[in-house]
């Protein structure tokens, strides 16, 4: 009983304030807000999308990653580069970054044969890309880039930082949050791990993806298989887990200047936006 009511009181219901139709059900793998509040939106299976909504900008018929740079320009991965998109245009215009090095430096984990996933544009401007080695169980292994070559965070002592880096976001206060496997790892801005969320039960069977900030710098993260949203503050302390009506295997996260923040679910046919 004692259980039960804790967990009551760990959770806030949050209102659906308006749902954005898709149209059909679709796999959404990413969403990001524009400066403006537009939505850009990534489903596997986006091919069946028929509907045109006014709130949302650009789709990504790959089911790959991305991240809004402005109300018009938009980064998106492919499986070894990124590339920036200009709307209206459903193609990619311009390759930012390679992802794999043709000369390794052998001082370093080198991009060779990394894949990109999880992307951010930071408030510099500069892109932020997580990359996995595509190896599984023990080999795994995963690291954060920028694209103006000054970060490459992998290790943190000595010790791999990632596993495998799927999602990530920066905070207000400049941190890297990054969900990986069973973890949300959050290093300072020039990639000095702050510390490791790994949910706020050890019963727990943590599963983060999608991942954003809110604008007083607490970090939300969607934990898939557990049917919750997680909201911890900056220096990784849970506060509380978000329910909405009819809530089931949130995916992915983005939140626009008011604090709305935005919900796909895995298997879905409209976007929420919820608030408190």
């Amino acid at each position: 009983m004692a259980s039960t009511e804790a967990q009551v009181l760990s959770s806030l219901v949050y209102r659906i304030k308006k749902t954005i139709p898709l149209g059909c059900r679709l796999y959404v793998f990413d969403v990001d807000c524009s400066p403006d509040g537009f939505l850009c939106l990534s489903a596997i299976n986006i091919g069946d999308y028929k509907t045109k909504s006014e709130s949302i900008l650009f789709t990504s018929p790959y089911g790959r990653y991305m991240a809004a740079g402005s109300s018009t320009d938009y980064y998106c991965t492919s499986v070894n580069s990124v590339f920036k998109v200009i709307v209206p245009s459903i193609f990619p215009k311009i390759k930012i970054w390679p992802v794999h090095d043709k000369k390794p430096n052998p001082e370093c984990i080198t991009n060779d044969g990394y894949t990109p996933q999880g992307i951010t544009v930071r408030k510099t401007g500069d892109v932020l890309i997580c990359l996995w080695n595509n190896e599984i169980g023990e080999k795994s292994l995963g690291k954060v880039i920028s694209t103006n070559g000054i970060l490459n965070i992998f290790t943190d002592k000595n010790h791999p930082l990632y596993v495998c880096p799927t999602y990530i976001a920066e905070n207000g206060n400049g941190d890297i949050c990054v969900s990986d496997v069973r973890a949300v790892v959050v290093t300072d801005a020039g990639g000095m791990l702050r510390f490791r969320y790994q949910g706020n039960s050890s019963s727990s069977n943590f599963d983060p993806y999608g991942i954003c900030c809110d604008s007083s710098c607490n970090i939300i993260v969607a934990d898939t298989k557990n049917d919750k949203i997680h909201v911890v503050d900056k220096d990784g302390q849970f506060l509380y887990h978000v329910i909405y009506h009819g809530i089931k295997m949130p995916r992915v996260l983005c939140i626009d200047r008011k604090n709305n923040l935005h919900v796909g679910e895995w298997h879905t046919d409209t976007i929420n936006v919820i608030e408190r």
